[in-house]
Formats: structure tokens, C-alpha cells, sequence
């Protein structure tokens, strides 16, 4: 019976040493996560031609800054892609939804498509419009490697001046 107790309290003494390490690191990855996304960046750069071709894959995530209209959170991270040369972005399920404090991007965008991205120390200015085709979204998320393709996600192809063709 005593080795009995002896192995439980070694037992237990390992899984709580276990249980602190876990956490520790949990705190440390989740910490990371938040000074990544949280802090703020300065927004400045040497103006960008926006025709240029995107030479990033359709698979790439390409951290890009979008400048958005509206006062809280006015500038936010995403990964940007190119589609044949022409630059993309993607929103996660659940942008369509308003927050408890203020408008989704992507309902921003969709009253002041013209954004201001900031790419490499460069900005560039671009009218965002959204691929609206539900058999081209699938494809595009497909091409990205997703094996299940949530209703919610909206991409929208990031075009200078007006050219209603490239979005579509």
C-alpha cells in the first residue's frame, strides 16, 4: 500500500509539473501572438505603383497592412496573395460580422472600397473589390489549401483605379 501512494504522489507530482510548463508555454505563444497583432505600426512608406505584377503565389501570406476608413482599429494585418499578378486579400469566417465595438473590415470596405495597403515599406493605393462569383471563391480558397471552405470568407482582388474585370 505505501508504494502504492508513493507512485500516485510521484504520479501527480509529474503532471503538475506538466500542467505549469504547459502553461508557461501556452502564456509565452499566446503573449507573442498578441505583441505580433497588437502593437501598432507606422503607417508610412514612399508611394508604391500599384500596377506593378504580384509575384507572390496563390498559396502565399504575405503580411500587408490595409488603412481602412473608420476610427477604432484603423489599421489592420492580413496576408495578401497574387492571382495572376494581381494582389489579393482574404478575410477570416466571421468578418462579415460586426464586432461589439465597431464595423468588420470587410463591412468597411464595402462602403470605402478605396484602401490604402502598405506592402514592404511601401503604400499603395487600391480599390478593393470583393469576387462575388461563389464557384470562383471556392477555387481561389481551394487553390490556398483549404479542405473545408467556410461560408463566411469574402476575398476581395486589390486593383488600382477602377477595373470592374480584374475582380471578377
Amino acid at each position: 500500500y505505501r508504494d502504492y501512494r508513493k507512485m500516485v504522489n510521484r504520479l501527480l507530482t509529474h503532471r503538475k509539473v506538466l500542467a505549469v510548463i504547459t502553461v508557461v508555454l501556452l502564456v509565452l505563444f499566446f503573449g507573442r501572438l498578441l505583441v505580433r497583432y497588437a502593437t501598432p505600426i507606422e503607417f508610412a512608406g514612399e508611394q508604391g505603383d500599384p500596377t506593378i505584377t504580384w509575384p507572390y503565389p496563390i498559396d502565399a501570406t504575405e503580411p500587408c497592412w490595409l488603412k481602412l476608413n473608420r476610427d477604432e482599429r484603423p489599421i489592420i494585418r492580413v496576408n495578401c496573395f497574387a492571382i495572376k499578378g494581381v494582389l489579393h486579400t482574404h478575410s477570416n469566417r466571421f468578418a462579415p460580422l460586426a464586432s461589439l465595438f465597431d464595423q468588420s473590415w470587410t463591412q468597411v470596405v464595402k462602403e470605402h472600397p478605396s484602401i490604402e495597403v502598405l506592402i514592404d515599406d511601401k503604400v499603395y493605393q487600391f480599390e478593393a473589390r470583393r469576387i462575388e462569383a461563389e464557384e470562383r471563391r471556392r477555387q481561389i480558397l481551394n487553390d490556398r489549401h483549404y479542405r473545408y471552405i467556410p461560408d463566411g470568407i469574402q476575398i476581395y482582388a486589390l486593383t488600382p483605379g477602377s477595373s470592374e474585370s480584374l475582380a471578377r
